[in-house]
């Protein structure tokens, strides 16, 4: 029995859809959720308003999918600067690393991401799963010592926003590698390491982060 041919995707309907996530994703960048009008996004878009509905029932909707798609490159980001690494110092400032160079190296990726993110400092947040094992590792290991897991996970995540936003500033002067390296050992040294390992790992960690050809897209 001659099995059905698969259906063809609507080349028109798949270029749609992509034209509206990438003016969502220009205009989330640049302005809030609520600065942004659907008749913005199809305008940006290209596109007739009504087609819009053919995607997404709402912005909000629109907002989500972008907001989910960003969440697991932030993940996948986190997870490709541990690869291979055991010590979850050197993680958690490999981590910081890549957020900071991705900020400086892809911008627009980094404002959505902010703008998105608004709860980003919960501890609980499904997206701060690999940096809470991270924290919570190295407090079982003693690698990490003095505060709680709770105050290790927001420290980082704290401290990984502020890099974010400092590389994303035009203004702002020196080297985002610099800027990795010195809020990477003010992290470590709020995490329990002594000076000289908290000096070592960030300049290793800057080293290889900001060696590597290119960050993932």
């Amino acid at each position: 029995m001659t099995q059905p041919s698969p259906q063809r995707p609507d080349r028109r309907r798949v270029r749609t859809r992509a034209a509206l996530l990438r003016a969502g994703q220009e205009l989330f960048a640049a302005r809030s959720v609520d600065g942004v009008s659907i008749d913005d996004i199809v305008g940006a878009a290209d596109v007739a308003k009504g087609s819009f509905y053919n995607h997404f029932p709402d912005k909000d909707a629109l907002a989500r999918t972008l907001a989910d798609e960003a969440r697991r490159q932030v993940e996948a980001l986190a997870a490709h600067m541990g690869a291979g690494v055991d010590d979850p110092a050197e993680r958690v400032a490999r981590a910081l690393c890549g957020f900071t160079r991705q900020a400086a190296e892809q911008p627009e990726a980094a404002r959505l991401g902010s703008r998105l993110f608004q709860g980003a400092a919960i501890p609980d947040l499904p997206m701060d799963r690999g940096v809470r094992a991270d924290i919570q590792a190295g407090l079982q290991s003693g690698r990490f010592r003095g505060l709680s897991l709770e105050a290790g996970v927001l420290m980082a995540v704290g401290v990984v926003q502020i890099a974010v936003a400092r590389a994303l500033d035009t203004s702002a002067s020196g080297p985002p590698s610099e800027l990795a390296r010195e809020l990477g050992f003010g992290l470590l040294r709020g995490l329990g390491l002594d000076p000289p390992s908290a000096a070592a790992v960030s300049v290793s960690a800057a080293d290889t982060v900001f060696g590597l050809p290119a960050l993932p897209a």
